[in-house]
């Protein structure tokens, strides 16, 4: 039998996503947010692109990149910034999987929820596997394909 979350298990994790959300903005100014594919997850008329709708999409929070925060109950509105184009963004705090900061010095990996409280969540590891280092964004050595922030966070090897 599979213990499944209940509603004070969901609500309570929810807290501490958003109270994770507004300690990473103020210590951090920008950090990363790794939201999983989640029925509501809505990223204006962008949407997940590539391979975003199977690993989820990374979004930078920021001064440059983010405006018009607005916590809520279940999720966090943001106007976020792709490429040239503002985007508004509603965020279920049930999609957040991963904080971290530029690097990555502090990881913080959590248990999502896609709406169906008797699926346990895939992805349960311990950050402890977490120190590889994620380059800016302008950097050689990121991962990128179309402007998209790709970081691997579970290869030990370099291709």
């Amino acid at each position: 039998m599979m213990d499944s979350p209940n509603l004070e298990d969901i609500q309570a994790l929810r807290e501490f996503k958003k109270q994770l959300f507004s300690v990473y903005w103020e210590r951090f100014g920008t950090f990363y947010v790794h939201a999983m594919p989640h029925p509501d997850l809505k990223i204006g008329k962008r949407g997940l692109v590539g391979e975003e709708p199977e690993s989820g999409i990374i979004l930078v929070i920021g001064p440059r990149a983010a405006r018009d925060i607005r916590i809520e109950e279940e999720w966090v509105y943001a106007e976020l910034q792709f490429g040239y184009t503002w985007e508004e963004v509603f965020l279920p705090w049930d999609a957040i999987f991963r904080y971290f900061d530029k690097s990555q010095q502090t990881v913080t990996q959590m248990r999502i929820y896609l709406g169906k409280p008797d699926i346990p969540s895939q992805k349960e590891e311990v950050a402890s596997e977490t120190k590889e280092e994620v380059s800016d964004p302008g950097s050689k050595s990121s991962k990128r394909k179309d402007n998209v922030i790709q970081v691997d966070f579970g290869s030990k090897t370099k291709k």
